[in-house]
């Protein structure tokens, strides 16, 4: 009877145990995971950073299918490139202190060329430094009002003068209206970018190619030269 009663026992302190302590296990299963696949993206073959141009869209949700579609039309489009990768980071859900965690690995382990972030999270991250300024190029600077590159203008915390460090992207409708919400949001070319100038080329053709109508013309365009080359 000791016995069973010891074993009725035990089973109700393992069963509170978890009840009270749940979200510890589940936030050391998220960190392992994060953790594995941390390791796995260390140790996996590396394309050659000269190659490849990694685009992090941190905020809301992507949608995974439509924006392989559009990375693959980059790829055609700049078939130098051998990877156009678009990685989400999302924040402001439960899994905020993961993500949070996530991102500081990445910018700390200086991965990314361009990002998005929404315009508060911007202008954090533009006032660290983490950003290239973009002043020197007109061209890609033209396609903006003063009013609204105005709002892209800070300084850091190494460089007192007011540069602009980002481009908004709320009228990029071919991302905004197929996988990733672009409203109030700003993308900017990394300052430890190893392959900044063909950076510098994709956000330009983002910008460019920022109408539906436009995208998909060009995007119709690059298949049919696909379909003449074979």
């Amino acid at each position: 009877m000791n016995e069973l009663y010891q074993a009725a026992m035990n089973k109700g302190k393992i069963r509170n145990h978890f009840q009270y302590d749940k979200w510890k296990y589940f936030l050391g299963i998220i960190l392992a995971v994060f953790s594995w696949s941390m390791l796995s993206t260390m140790t996996a073959p590396r394309t050659p950073a000269d190659k490849k141009v990694d685009i992090f869209l941190v905020g809301g949700y992507m949608m995974l299918d439509e924006s392989t579609e559009y990375s693959n039309t980059l790829l055609a489009e700049f078939p130098e490139l051998m990877e156009v990768n678009f990685s989400n980071i999302t924040l402001g859900d439960e899994m905020e202190y993961a993500s949070r965690q996530k991102l500081l690995v990445m910018v700390g382990s200086q991965t990314g060329d361009i990002y998005f972030f929404t315009e508060g999270e911007f202008a954090v991250m533009a006032e660290m430094g983490l950003f290239l300024p973009l002043d020197e190029y007109p061209e890609l600077l033209s396609h903006f009002t003063e009013e609204e590159l105005e709002t892209s203008i800070f300084t850091t915390e190494e460089d007192p003068t007011p540069r602009i460090y980002g481009l908004p992207v709320s009228k990029v409708e071919a991302i905004g209206k197929s996988f990733y919400d672009t409203e109030k949001s700003f993308m900017g070319i990394t300052a430890y970018s190893q392959n900044s100038e063909k950076a510098l080329e994709v956000m330009q053709w983002i910008i460019e190619h920022g109408e539906t109508e436009k995208y998909e013309q060009r995007k119709l365009e690059l298949e049919l030269e696909k379909l003449k080359e074979q």
